[in-house]
């Protein structure tokens, strides 16, 4: 009776322990480079992801212009979380001239609940990149800086002769073009262009044909996904999104009447989701592709000109 008591004790203290860990711990860390082995000069993508509940400051560490034996010449960071979670990342584009096999340290990111005054703080894991030389040893030895060429110099008029040809093959082309057109043989009937939506569900219905998700290839599906949510703001609102990034994009929505102001939040988390996976390495969960992809689909649901119904934009009175 008195082992059994012991044992008591014992799984409940352990019980206890692992609830402080939880609740000391609600923040993990991870450090990773999208290569471990280069060439000296080459780029080198560092990311700092920090998953966390809400409510939690995180405060990242200052590297200024090197990270140990590294230089970083441009940095971005991103954001997002979805289902009461909260993840933000760090990148850092770095290069080194020097040759080996070098160390990103073990860095460390501070963290507090809200209103908290301490500061607790957590470390990543060591990273080991090997930089290799674009020179073989003998080729090191005999490397030799050459003298510039001197300029070139036209020896004959051909390429001149080439393209005035060209030149005047394409006016004359033009200018037959024209006289048909004026005489009424090039007449065509242009039909009207189709609904910006219903280019969009066509497209979203082909990327689900594909089935990206299953076969890995997540980073493509994001990328799809959000280009057609792009490619139909812009049919739809004559806006340019394609040719924006998504912080200039959301800033030229921010006043458009276009939109009210459910659907901006909506597009605006749509697009920051996307870009955490197209560009920070963030690798979503079953749950949240779905609902980026009901995210899209309802974005253009709600944005589509009234009397078009159902996914394939029936038309069921004038506009």
């Amino acid at each position: 009776m008195f082992r059994i008591i012991i044992i008591l004790f014992l799984f409940l203290g352990s019980a206890d322990a692992a609830d402080k860990v939880n609740i000391e711990m609600p923040v993990s860390v991870n450090a990773e480079v999208d290569r471990n082995a280069v060439s000296i000069g080459d780029k080198i993508k560092y990311t700092i992801t920090v998953k966390s509940k809400k409510g939690i400051d995180i405060e990242f560490p200052e590297f200024g212009d090197t990270l140990a034996e590294f230089a970083i010449k441009d940095f971005g960071s991103s954001k997002g979380g979805l289902f009461g979670t909260h993840t933000l990342i760090q990148w850092y584009i770095l290069d080194t001239f020097e040759t080996g096999s070098l160390t990103i340290p073990s860095v460390g990111v501070k963290y507090r609940l809200k209103g908290k005054t301490d500061w607790k703080e957590i470390h990543s894991e060591e990273i080991e990149i090997e930089v290799k030389s674009v020179l073989n040893e003998e080729d090191t030895e005999t490397a030799k800086l050459q003298d510039i060429k001197g300029p070139l110099r036209y020896r004959d008029l051909t390429y001149l002769y080439v393209l005035l040809a060209v030149a005047a093959a394409v006016i004359i082309i033009l200018a037959v073009i024209f006289i048909l057109k004026k005489r009424g043989a090039l007449k065509q009937i242009i039909p009207p262009p189709r609904p910006a939506h219903e280019i969009a569900y066509e497209a979203l219905t082909e990327l689900e044909k594909k089935n990206y998700p299953k076969t890995g290839r997540i980073m493509e599906y994001y990328t799809s996904l959000s280009g057609i949510v792009r490619r139909y703001l812009e049919n739809r609102f004559r806006l340019k999104a394609p040719e924006m990034t998504t912080e200039e994009f959301l800033y030229s929505v921010r006043e458009s009447r276009d939109l009210n102001s459910e659907q901006k939040g909506l597009l605006g988390e749509f697009l920051s989701h996307c870009d955490m996976v197209k560009f920070a390495k963030y690798s979503p969960e079953t749950e949240e592709i779905e609902k980026s992809h009901v995210s899209a689909r309802r974005l253009i649901d709600e944005t589509k000109p009234d009397g078009f119904k159902g996914p394939r934009g029936r038309v069921t009175s004038d506009q």
